[in-house]
């Protein structure tokens, strides 16, 4: 038996006894980390419950703030379930409610909390995770989650070209939504008419689970965003839709304090002084445009060039609306002038790059909204968007000093179609100080940048991470002077005039970056994204921080301008990039108790490239392909396997080789808890005795005895034998299949045969909840 498992009280298997844990008055204990096998089924179903089923399982342990519970199930095709995260006073915290497989809830602070899975439709046995290091898979990014901020009542819709009936006949317009924006073929904003969204519902054909009385909305947004929820859950089932998201709404990445008059010290931090040496960014070097997809831009800055500045592009509000402007902020006026203000001028700062022309994107007023950004992003980029306009030359590269919400796959998408056409975008990883970098920064297609102090330490609020590319001076402000200083607005509400400002932020990091981008673009036309990520991934552009190269904390490092625009203008070549291996993520954690991730393996650059082998030095390690074409690039699995390691943190890594010899070298790390034999239990289990062709030649079931199951067959004839065993906690007579937890001698993965011509003793092995399978073992 394993350390941390546990089992839900009320399971399938007929033969288990029954301990109800289905509201909050009987919840059943559990700890955090933990793994915890269980079975829900919603009324009418067929179980051993009869019709009322057994809809919910509710646990109830202590958090730490960030403490993460993860729900999997196996066939989300045949089953829907839901997860809860509800507070001692049994308030609803968050919830999350996809149809994928997989929902997530975060504790948000330090507590005791109740986690209730529910049966949403079907039946199903599942996986459910309570850890706080726990690396998620990119596929299961896509929850829908209460918790994430995001506009009531509004929904990013990409449906098909042309939208047919629905298969219950009806339009989008029929059910009672509207389409604000947008258009078939890209996104669109649909809307829920006020107090309408139950009649939205019903018309999608959702039905109304079942609340809990003892379980309460924290406030009426809440409720009113739980509903939107649902309605993108019923979206998403419908066939002419081919993604639906929340409208996430969107924040500066920045914490600001006063301005101050200082150095720009960040400067000689990232060696620039060196860098214009080579290229100030201005003619006779190319021209380059950097779209600012911000809050605008104050245009009558000092500082700020008109001649360099496009027209503004406003997506925020209606410009007839005067209570646009009533929330002012000046953030995209100093990501503007770290990118490329006037220098040379004899007037307050510097830019990275001198001769940038900037490209104001409003999208934000103090905040935004996901449709407004991803708007402003289809502008930049020259792409059909709600303006009806395009900017003329389009952006080369796209500052995104901004973030917040979950993953979109409308985002994803678009953000993939901007690479594909040669642009760079560069987005801040977050200002949270977590150990996940958020969206748009972790979308594949951008480079995600986290921030440094005036040490070349992490600042403690940059978020890090697998998806973490790199770091740059964002500024801790102990002192004032210790942040970034930039273009500011002395803004008396009255009158608005030129000033200067420190501020801190992976806002400002961002900036950095995208301005030593212009000067690199300046010095090469081509400097494509997989040029950029085939530089990067070498050391070229960044001088390495901590561990010796990839790290989560500082990716692959901070950010060289020197360095970087020298490896720029060294690659001018036009022709091909040699193929190389790219690996996402970069780094692979099991935590305490994850037992599968996915690595995705591209070719980073042009032509063909084979995979020739991925080795696994590491016996608890293995890689298999899940998803992976002829030339062996795609998505592969890996499992971890605890089942022969001691209590301890164990670390290894993949070695991947491709047929031009080129290799990358993946970390992994896996952490194994001490047994507690009182609580670690996967419940009942039976032990069959097979034959060489798998045939049970026998079998018992058996309840644990302090943590140890002692299995015993008598009278078996002499011949070779394997032996297993698995839990049946969906209650289909079928060991070692779906969610069950699953164990074999001498090892799960490798079994072998034995012989019996006499008595045999210590046919000793492990049984643990294992990644999903097929198959298994009839009893």
């Amino acid at each position: 038996m394993q350390a941390l498992h546990h089992v839900d009280s009320d399971t399938n298997d007929p033969q288990s006894q029954v301990f109800r844990n289905n509201d909050l008055t009987n919840a059943q204990e559990v700890r955090v980390p933990a793994i915890i096998g269980g079975f829900v089924a919603s009324p009418l179903t067929d179980s051993r419950f009869g019709s009322a089923g057994d809809p919910d399982d509710v646990f109830v342990a202590e958090f730490n703030a960030g403490d993460q519970a993860l729900l999997e199930f196996p066939d989300p095709a045949r089953a829907d379930l839901d997860l809860y995260l509800i507070d001692d006073t049994g308030m609803v915290v968050d919830a999350s409610i996809g149809i994928d497989g997989f929902e997530r809830v975060v504790a948000p602070e330090a507590g005791r909390y109740y986690v209730r899975v529910s049966a949403y439709s079907g039946q199903s046995a599942y996986h459910l995770r309570l850890d706080s290091s726990q690396m998620l898979d990119p596929a299961h990014a896509a929850s829908l989650r209460l918790a994430d901020d995001f506009v009531p009542d509004e929904i990013i819709v990409r449906s098909a070209d042309e939208i047919r009936p629905f298969a219950l006949g009806k339009s989008p317009a029929d059910m009672g939504l509207q389409r604000v924006s947008g258009a078939p073929g890209r996104e669109q904003l649909w809307r829920i008419p006020g107090g309408h969204a139950e009649a939205v519902i019903s018309s999608l054909g959702l039905h109304t689970p079942s609340i809990s009385p003892a379980v309460a909305w924290r406030t009426p947004e809440q409720a009113a965003r739980y509903e939107t929820l649902r309605v993108i859950k019923a979206l998403r089932g419908q066939p002419d839709i081919v993604s639906a998201s929340p409208n996430y709404h969107m924040t500066p990445m920045l914490t600001p304090n006063d301005p101050d008059w200082h150095l720009q010290w960040f400067h000689e931090a990232i060696n620039l002084p060196q860098a214009w040496d080579i290229t100030t960014g201005e003619a006779p070097d190319e021209e380059v445009v950097v779209a600012v997809v911000d809050t605008g831009v104050y245009r009558e800055h000092e500082d700020l060039d008109e001649d360099r500045l496009f027209p503004t592009q406003r997506f925020v509000c209606d410009p007839e609306d005067s209570t646009c402007d009533e929330e002012r902020s000046w953030h995209g006026t100093h990501v503007t002038g770290i990118i490329g203000a006037a220098t040379d001028n004899s007037l307050g700062v510097a830019g990275v790059s001198w001769g940038v022309d900037i490209l104001p994107v409003w999208t934000l007023n103090g905040t935004g909204t996901l449709n407004d950004t991803l708007q402003g992003i289809r502008y930049a980029a020259g792409l059909p968007n709600d303006s009806g306009t395009k900017p003329s030359p389009r952006a080369d590269i796209i500052n995104l000093s901004l973030g917040g919400g979950g993953y979109s796959a409308e985002a994803d998408e678009l953000l993939q179609e901007v690479r594909e056409l040669g642009i760079l975008v560069v987005a801040s990883s977050g200002n949270d100080g977590t150990s996940t970098v958020g969206y748009p920064a972790a979308y594949e297609s951008v480079l995600a940048a986290g921030a440094t102090d005036r040490n070349a330490d992490r600042a403690w609020y940059s978020n890090y991470g697998p998806r973490l590319d790199l770091v740059a001076p964002g500024g801790v402000m102990i002192h004032s002077e210790d942040g970034i200083l930039s273009t500011w607005v002395n803004d008396t509400g009255e009158t608005l005039a030129s000033d200067y400002a420190f501020l801190q932020g992976t806002s400002m990091s961002t900036a950095v970056v995208s301005g030593v981008l212009a000067l690199g673009r300046a010095v090469n036309p081509e400097l494509s994204p997989g040029l950029l990520l085939e530089l990067l991934e070498s050391g070229a552009l960044t001088k390495d921080l901590g561990p010796t190269g990839w790290d989560p904390e500082t990716g692959w490092g901070e950010i060289d301008a020197y360095q970087a625009v020298q490896a720029f203008a060294e690659r001018t070549d036009t022709g091909e990039l040699a193929p190389r291996i790219s690996v996402t993520p970069q780094v692979l954690n099991f935590g305490f108790t994850g037992t599968s991730l996915d690595l995705r393996l591209r070719n980073g650059g042009d032509g063909s490239l084979q995979i020739e082998d991925i080795a696994t030095p590491a016996t608890w390690l293995t890689v298999e392909p899940y998803d992976v074409t002829e030339d062996g690039l795609g998505l592969y699995r890996s499992y971890g396997q605890r089942d022969a390691l001691s209590p301890g943190d164990y670390e290894s890594r993949l070695r991947i080789t491709a047929d031009n010899g080129d290799q990358r070298d993946i970390p992994v790390g896996i952490r194994v808890a001490e047994r507690d034999p009182q609580r670690d239990t996967v419940g009942r289990v039976y032990v069959l005795l097979l034959d060489r062709d798998d045939r049970v030649v026998a079998q018992t079931a058996l309840e644990p005895e302090y943590g140890t199951y002692r299995y015993r067959f008598e009278g078996v004839p002499a011949g070779d034998y394997r032996v297993v065993a698995g839990t049946n906690i969906a209650g289909n007579d079928r060991i070692c299949a779906g969610a069950e937890a699953c164990g074999a001698w001498p090892q799960h993965g490798a079994r072998e045969t034995f012989r019996v011509d006499r008595d045999r003793t210590g046919l000793d092995f492990g049984i643990a909840w294992r990644p999903f399978t097929d198959g298994g073992f009839p009893l």
